[in-house]
């Protein structure tokens, strides 16, 4: 693929591409409609062969009720019952002359009739040897559980190429003794008058359908002329059947059962027969397909012709200009996209020669940006060096930390009484007294913060409120003009298990800082700054968010703002944030914080809820 893109232009791989599109969508196109058409097809002939098939045996079964009556009612006649009363030569004389008028020209299929006793002793009989008293046992197996006089239908069987059954009725009396038995053999259509019903039925389902008539259990199947091999797969009523035949010709089928008979009808379809539509459109689809591809081939060419021309001569002279040849142009004939494309590398030819300079006077911007990364670098490792003066620092910090506030508490006690007597000052001396003030306060908070970094005490967990210290707090940083308290602290939130002092520092912090991230502005969406306090109680914690309206935190600066030393403010030393974070975790809680860009942060402080005495409701 590489190759290709490098040996071939745009103006043969643009028409090759537009092609090979082309053709992946109408294939696409047209074997997922073929597969459409093809299920809509299969589910057709399905329902098709199922309606078909229900429909045949119904007629059959119409056919079949007709046969037991008319058994029956030979069964009942008078010259039967009568032989099988008294088998004298009379009355089998006059039994024979009326079993061979039922054997007339109008019921060819009927060809043999015999009378049997009770005992299966054969007393008349008339056409072919097709009945054997053997048979009258197995019919009345068949029989029973059946209404008594009932006409039995037997399994289909064959003779050479003859399919027939036989139908057995017993001959009753009217007080219902039974008297023997009339049974009959019967042939399916055969010859022309088989071959005529099977073309009207043909004519009536479709001559894309093939149907038989048959016998699971005995295997045999007709399409009644002839004798014909059937499906050789177990048949389910009412669904369709799919299969391939041993000469590989896929069929869709169905089958229903003939009522009162053991027989049943099979209607099946060739597949071929039933996809000829869908291959034909495919046909169709695919030369409608090979149409629009070359049409599309050709378009592509074209327009592909059209925009590389202009495309190649201002290549040309982009090589002559890439050489030093600042006086190429290249001609510009067209108002579309390219001419104004080509009017555009003039002007820019033109002012090749004056961005020379330019681009000197900005390779040294580029030089002073790579110094100034360079600082930036070994302001970086001045990090890391601090980092490590820090924990130097953290090791004398014991030792020195009450030496520096000894001298600091009495520079405050002499400002206090310098501010107590010094009433009537000039206000310079008024002003410097509290930048005193301001700076000793920040040095005593420093100092503190190197003292609780380098050794955290073990906290004095007690019971706090934390609803009311979080209120001690914000009223102590006592937020400027210009921010809003908005302090949500339910009466019933539940107490903490923590050290007072070390947990109100931490919020001491959390809010100092919330307020200085707003300084008095509101941040950057809002005309005023707004500090919101929210606390809650869930799973065995107390949480409080302390949320600002600032101008939140970069996101480069998410995984910093916990380290020690770390601090995006022009004052402090970055040490507020990892002190509070180690004093909540020294009392089994944390800090955690989320911000966006531009809205604002919200630090949270988790801490374990305080165990209720047992009992306590």
């Amino acid at each position: 693929m590489r190759i290709f893109e490098q040996l071939q232009p745009i103006r043969r791989k643009l028409p090759v591409l537009i092609s090979g599109l082309l053709l992946v969508a109408m294939a696409a196109y047209s074997w997922s409609a073929y597969r459409q058409i093809e299920r809509i097809l299969i589910a057709a002939a399905g329902s098709r062969s199922i309606g078909v098939a229900q429909r045949l045996a119904a007629l059959l079964d119409e056919s079949a009720r007709r046969v037991r009556t008319e058994s029956r009612a030979l069964a009942a006649d008078s010259i039967v019952q009568r032989v099988l009363l008294r088998s004298d030569s009379a009355s089998r004389s006059a039994a024979r002359v009326f079993l061979e008028s039922r054997r007339g020209p109008t019921t060819p299929q009927l060809t043999s009739i015999a009378l049997f006793t009770t005992s299966h002793e054969r007393v008349v009989s008339v056409g072919d040897a097709h009945i054997s008293p053997g048979d009258i046992d197995t019919l009345l197996r068949a029989a029973a559980g059946q209404r008594p006089g009932s006409a039995v239908v037997s399994p289909l069987r064959a003779a050479g190429d003859t399919i027939y059954y036989q139908v057995l009725v017993p001959v009753v009396q009217t007080n219902g003794d039974t008297l023997g038995f009339v049974m009959e053999s019967r042939s399916s259509r055969s010859g022309k008058a088989g071959e005529a019903g099977a073309e009207v039925i043909r004519q009536l389902i479709g001559r894309d359908a093939a149907f038989l008539v048959g016998d699971t259990a005995t295997r045999l199947w007709t399409d009644l002329a002839k004798l014909v091999p059937g499906p050789a797969l177990p048949l389910r009523t009412g669904a369709l059947v799919q299969y391939t035949d041993t000469a590989g010709r896929a069929f869709l089928g169905a089958a229903a059962r003939i009522p009162s008979t053991p027989w049943m009808v099979w209607v099946q379809f060739s597949r071929a027969s039933v996809l000829a539509p869908a291959r034909d459109f495919l046909l169709r689809t695919g030369t409608t397909a090979l149409i629009i591809i070359v049409l599309g081939t050709l378009g592509a060419w074209i327009l592909t012709r059209h925009i590389t021309a202009p495309l190649t001569e201002m290549t040309r002279a982009a090589e002559a200009i890439a050489a030093g040849d600042y006086s190429r142009r290249v001609s510009v004939g067209r108002s579309d996209e390219l001419g104004q494309l080509s009017a555009s590398f003039n002007s820019m030819a033109v002012q090749m020669g004056e961005s020379t300079h330019a681009l000197e006077a900005r390779v040294a911007d580029r030089t002073r940006e790579l110094q100034q990364a360079l600082a930036e670098l070994e302001s970086a490792q001045d990090t890391l060096v601090r980092r490590e003066r820090l924990a130097i620092l953290g090791q004398l910090a014991g030792g020195v930390g009450h030496e520096l506030r000894n001298p600091l508490g009495v520079m405050t006690n002499a400002l206090y009484y310098l501010d107590a007597t010094l009433r009537d000052t000039p206000p310079d001396v008024q002003e410097y007294l509290g930048i005193l003030k301001t700076q000793v306060t920040l040095s005593e908070k420093i100092v503190g913060d190197l003292l609780d970094y380098a050794r955290v005490k073990q906290p004095r967990r007690e019971r706090i409120a934390l609803g009311e210290l979080t209120a001690e707090q914000i009223a102590r940083v006592g937020p400027p003009a210009g921010v809003r308290v908005d302090a949500d602290l339910p009466a019933d939130l539940p107490p903490v298990l923590a050290d007072r002092a070390q947990i109100g520092q931490v919020l001491l912090n959390l809010v100092t800082n919330a307020v200085q991230a707003m300084d008095g502005s509101g941040g950057v969406n809002t005309a005023e700054g707004t500090l919101t306090v929210r606390a809650c109680s869930a799973d065995g914690t107390v949480r409080l968010d302390i949320s600002d309206t600032g101008t939140g935190i970069a996101p480069e600066n998410m995984a910093k703002i916990f380290e020690p030393l770390f601090t995006t403010k022009p004052r402090g030393i970055g040490l507020g944030l990892a002190v509070s974070r180690s004093l909540a975790r020294a009392n089994g809680g944390d800090i955690d914080v989320s911000s966006h860009l531009g809205a604002g942060a919200t630090f949270s402080l988790v801490l374990p809820r305080m165990a209720e005495p047992e009992g306590s409701s």
